[in-house]
């Protein structure tokens, strides 16, 4: 995975079906809205490496099918601390 993250603009499908493989996941028999979970984690971590922190959590709420510009309560009780 540290391969992907080093080359220019790295993929967010692989870098995300790289964390799947590193995390134990076999996502070519999973269903597509799995596929798609593990491929919007790639685009986060990809945003996570620019620093662009509202950017992750608008990826992975809108992954989670939150709608809104609402973020997960983890982000927003780690912002008050």
């Amino acid at each position: 995975m540290a391969d992907l993250l080093k080359e220019g603009a790295p993929d967010h499908r692989e870098v995300g079906h790289e964390l799947a493989r590193c995390s134990g996941v076999n996502l070519t028999r999973a269903r597509k809205g799995v596929v798609r979970l593990w491929e919007a984690r790639g685009l986060a971590l990809i945003a996570m490496l620019r620093g662009d922190i509202d950017e992750v959590a608008r990826i992975m709420a809108h992954a989670r099918g939150r709608t809104g510009n609402t973020k997960p309560p983890a982000i927003d009780a780690a912002k008050e601390h």
